[in-house]
């Protein structure tokens, strides 16, 4: 794997897209929520307040369409396991916490900024903390079941952005490719 990943539990990806490709997904997730196609975030427990969007099919595309870079970024082959988009609206936060299997690689990608800046936090190793603010277009790639991230309360505004989640091909984790234990959920 990735050395600097192994040694920090993220890699900063500035334009991991186009500001156009992000501009684009924006759109699209807020001609969704005109429509109300979208949900509501069912995590309020942890602090998140929005509208959002499993697998839409503009993610999935762009989920699988990164495979090859993000293994390159990896240094290991991985297998794309879901898509997650969503408009975080004000007094969202998310709390800290590390994921479940199939976040083992995740990637956090900016489609609008918010109106007040809004930092993911993730841990290091060592215990040091560090924030990113990230453009649309921009992405944080990080160990996400051994990284603890979360975000402080977004004051003002909103933010698009979409998670992506792969894990590696042959490691432990290998068993949720597509996410294949969420189809059995009740």
């Amino acid at each position: 794997m990735n050395q600097q990943l192994l040694d920090n539990n993220y890699l900063s990806i500035p334009n991991f897209i186009s500001v156009s490709e992000a501009n684009e997904l924006a759109e699209w997730m807020f001609r969704q929520e005109k429509l109300n196609e979208l949900q509501e975030d069912p995590r309020h427990d942890i602090g998140l307040y929005g509208k959002a969007v499993y697998n839409g099919i503009p993610f999935v595309n762009l989920l699988v369409k990164k495979v090859l870079e993000v293994s390159k970024l990896c240094g290991e082959d991985v297998l794309p396991t879901y898509a997650y988009s969503i408009i975080y609206k004000e007094r969202s936060k998310l709390i800290r916490h590390t994921d479940r299997d199939a976040c083992e690689i995740s990637l956090s990608v900016n489609l609008q900024k918010s109106e007040s800046p809004w930092p993911l936090w993730i841990q290091k190793p060592n215990k040091e903390e560090v924030s990113f603010n990230l453009e649309p277009g921009d992405a944080v790639l990080y160990l996400g079941c051994e990284a603890d991230h979360w975000r402080d309360e977004l004051k003002s505004g909103s933010l698009v952005q979409v998670f992506l989640h792969y894990v590696l091909t042959n490691g432990s984790r290998s068993k949720a490719f597509f996410d294949i234990n969420k189809l059995f959920e009740s």
